[in-house]
């Protein structure tokens, strides 16, 4: 009796033991760990967008920006760093830090595809800009909200 459950824990010890291993075609994810936090100085191209708008004409949101106004954030179509082209980051949403330099892309330049330098926080998605490098009027329609009559 006493070899049948020796037998079973040396088994039951051994079957453990093969489950915590890799398995060579395939291996355990490391992306169960967190990422670490970035804090990228990049220059980011993109479209100033108002979420509340955004999400107003495409998913039907509740957004008041007639009466609350606008909230910008900017969608990026490209980022680089040091020179070096950033291709993870088309398609981020990188809402600005309330700063002196973010505020007027936060309330102003609706639409506007921008060229800004500052500091990305990857992990938080957030856009601390030190500065514009350039800016382009939208080729839409004006904003239905704000006619300009």
């Amino acid at each position: 009796m006493k070899q049948v459950i020796l037998a079973g824990l040396l088994g039951l010890g051994i079957t453990g033991y093969m489950c915590a291993q890799d398995h060579p075609e395939h291996p355990k994810s490391q992306t169960d760990e967190p990422k670490e936090a970035k804090v990228i100085a990049a220059k980011v191209t993109g479209e100033n967008i108002c979420l509340g708008c955004l999400l107003k004409k495409e998913k039907g949101a509740a957004a008041q920006c007639s009466k609350y106004g606008h909230r910008h954030a900017l969608r990026v179509t490209e980022a680089t760093e040091a020179g070096k082209d950033l291709p993870d980051m088309k398609g981020w949403v990188l809402h600005y830090l309330d700063t002196d330099n973010g505020q007027p892309f936060i309330k102003e330049h609706h639409s506007e595809t921008l060229i800004l330098e500052g500091r990305v926080y990857t992990q938080e998605r957030v856009l601390e800009v030190k500065k514009q490098m350039a800016a382009s009027k939208p080729s839409k329609p004006e904003h239905p909200e704000h006619p300009k009559n």
